[in-house]
């Protein structure tokens, strides 16, 4: 499975979770989702904090999605590809 087509099911909708949206704090968008390079990635929870960086600028988000893959899987292949751009890193592939 790419990383593009992780989902997370929101009610009875399926949501596409990559490329991440990037957000400020009121709810204006920073950049376009799929702009930028991934710059780290942590664990909270059942979710990953990802920031990314776009033409200086460094913005934040999480992602949380449906198994299979195991959060552990994405969380691996994504710190493997710190530094990448985030077009990219949607084309990886992730063991299910």
């Amino acid at each position: 499975m790419k990383i593009r087509n992780l989902t997370r099911t929101v009610g009875s909708s399926k949501l596409h979770v990559w490329p991440p949206s990037i957000v400020a704090g009121a709810g204006t968008t920073l950049f376009r989702p799929g702009e930028g390079v991934l710059k780290s990635v942590r664990r909270i929870g059942d979710r990953l904090a990802l920031t990314i960086e776009h033409e200086g600028r460094q913005g934040s988000t999480g992602i949380e999605c449906d198994s299979p893959p195991t959060l552990e899987t994405i969380e691996k292949v994504l710190r493997a590809h710190i530094g990448e751009s985030v077009v990219a890193i949607g084309e990886l592939d992730i063991p299910t």
